[in-house]
Parts: C-alpha cells; sequence; structure tokens
C-alpha cells in the first residue's frame, strides 16, 4: 500500500545559472527526526560533493496531530526549518534542486518507499553511539531494518564533529559489487587518500593449526592464500593508480568482519565502506561492521540491471 504523502515542496535555490556542480552525487535523501544524530547526518550529507543538477531531499516522517482526517502532521515547522537552511547552506549551486517532504506512517516503509520513487542515489540517516560491550542490533532497529530494505545505497552516520573525511576505509572481496563500493568511495571523497583493505578467510588454516596439523601444511596453506591475495589487490587497484589517486593496499587474515572492524580501529578511520549486493538483506559482515563501527558506514548498493 503506498505510504499517504502530505507535502511534497521543492524549493529553488537562485535563478537558473551556469553549471558549476564538480562529479558528484546526484539524488540524496536525508531521513530526519531532527534529534541531535539526524542534525549531524544532515550535516555529513551537506559536506557530501554533489553532482550538476542534483536533487537534494530532506524527509520527515511525522503522526498526525489531533483533529480532521488528513490535517497537520507532527514536525512540519521543524521540516520546513531545516530545508531553508539547506537552501542557505547552498545558495551557491543554483543547479541543485532542495525538496521537502513529510509523510505519515511506518518511518522504515516510508523512507524505502520514497528512495524507490524518487530513485535514490544515497540515503543519509543518523544512529546512536556504539556502546560497549558492543550488542548485535536488534530486529527491530530502524538502522537495521533500512539497510536490509534500501535498494540505494545508505551511509550511516554516527555523532561526531563533521569534517571532511581525512581517512576512509574501503574493504573489497574483488567482486563486482566492492569495485562499485571502492569508485562510489572515490566520487564522494574526491583527492582523498583512501585505505584499501582486503581481508584473507584465513579460518581454514586457523582450524588446521587448532586440530594439531603439522605447522608446514597449514603455514605454506596460509602463505599461498595471502600471496594469491596481495596480486589480485594489486591488479585491482591498478586502473585507479593510473589515474593518480593515491590508494594504500592492506592485506590481513582473519574473519572478515572482524578484520574489518580491527583494522578501521588501528588505522583509526573515519568512515568504513562496503560493497552489497543488490536486492532486500546485508550480509553477515555488513551487519557486524554496522554494530560495531564507531565511525560512519557506507554500504554500497547498485540497483540490479533489467533485463
Amino acid at each position: 500500500m503506498r505510504q499517504q504523502e502530505l507535502t511534497r515542496m521543492e524549493w529553488p535555490l537562485l535563478s537558473p545559472g551556469p553549471a558549476r556542480g564538480p562529479r558528484g552525487m546526484s539524488r540524496v535523501l536525508v531521513a530526519t527526526d531532527f534529534s541531535l544524530r539526524a542534525e549531524l547526518a544532515l550535516a555529513r550529507a551537506l559536506r557530501l560533493p554533489l553532482g550538476q543538477g542534483a536533487l537534494f531531499t530532506v524527509l520527515h516522517v511525522g503522526a498526525p496531530l489531533e483533529g480532521p482526517p488528513g490535517g497537520a502532521v507532527a514536525g512540519e515547522r521543524c521540516l520546513r526549518k531545516a530545508t531553508t537552511a539547506v537552501c542557505r547552506r547552498l545558495r551557491q549551486r543554483p543547479d541543485v534542486t532542495v525538496r521537502e517532504d513529510l509523510r505519515r506512517g511506518d518511518v522504515v516503509d516510508v523512507v524505502v518507499a520514497a528512495a524507490r520513487e524518487q530513485s535514490m542515489e544515497l540515503v543519509v540517516l543518523g544512529r546512536p553511539h556504539v556502546t560497549y560491550p558492543v550488542r548485535e542490533l536488534s530486529a527491530s532497529s530502524h538502522v537495521r531494518r533500512l539497510v536490509r530494505g534500501l535498494g540505494s545505497s545508505v551511509l550511516v552516520v554516527v555523532p561526531h564533529p563533521v569534517r571532511p573525511y581525512a581517512r576512509p576505509l574501503v574493504a573489497v572481496d574483488f567482486s563486482r559489487e566492492s569495485r562499485r563500493a571502492l569508485e562510489l568511495m572515490l566520487r564522494m571523497c574526491p583527492g582523498t587518500p583512501v585505505d584499501v583493505l582486503h581481508v584473507v578467510d584465513t579460518r581454514e588454516e586457523d582450524a588446521l593449526r587448532l586440530s594439531g596439523a603439522p605447522v608446514e601444511r597449514w603455514l605454506l596453506a596460509r602463505q599461498g592464500r595471502e600471496d594469491a591475495a596481495r596480486v589480485a589487490l594489486g591488479r585491482f587497484l591498478a586502473p585507479y593508480r593510473e589515474t593518480g589517486r593515491v590508494l594504500e593496499a592492506r592485506l590481513r587474515g582473519g574473519e572478515p568482519g572482524e578484520g574489518i572492524v580491527a583494522e578501521m580501529s588501528e588505522r583509526g578511520s573515519d568512515l568504513v565502506v562496503l560493497g552489497q549486493a543488490s536486492g532486500p538483506g546485508i550480509s553477515g559482515v555488513v551487519e557486524r561492521v554496522l554494530a560495531h563501527a564507531s565511525c560512519d558506514v557506507l554500504v554500497s548498493r547498485h540497483p540490479a540491471a533489467v533485463a
């Protein structure tokens, strides 16, 4: 059932002018509940490079106020204030359209429907700080449900000072999804050095070691797997290095989810990027990183090609 749409307003920033936008994100949606973490997510979205003719939507899902059906919805004034602030921030980008979207219904269902209707390239949302001891995201978590349900890329922002990303980390497994994740990262952070990590899954060798197998057997197997991965990572990054981008290759062994979280902590990364196959659902690695990351997480997802 289609969610009831209450308002949708487009705000032209300035009179039409010359093209000024760099190649960047073309359709961005920010979901807000006007909390501090949502305000920080909006501030982060405004720091992203927006492409020529981009669409920037601020969405709030509100509850209907008491009164006749179809009446006012809570948050209308706050949404208007937030959208006006976005227009002021983007006043030097007359080619960008800023849209406010006020709806009601289940938050997750509404955001997923809005992103699909407007063919959003990126959805930005906030999440609480990671608390210790770390707990896995519950089945009712809005962040978990949104990442699972959205068919577009999602940037999950944690509360911290909003500065330009200085140390992004992209986890790759040489799949098409991870290549797209790296390319999305390069668009979002033009000119920024990027750490590219591949975690060699050495759980089979670790099991051999724990079972008491000869050292030569599991050690040689692990060394061979790591050498092959190192060559594959070099080939994976070669086309991007030829363009002049600074990419630092990182290789470590272990379970992929644990390896990504450990590398992120050791390197002091401020953004972790992972590729995810199109369609509903998320992998166990993505869920683990979402639950344990103390920095922003970008889940790159691209719609499946239509036959």
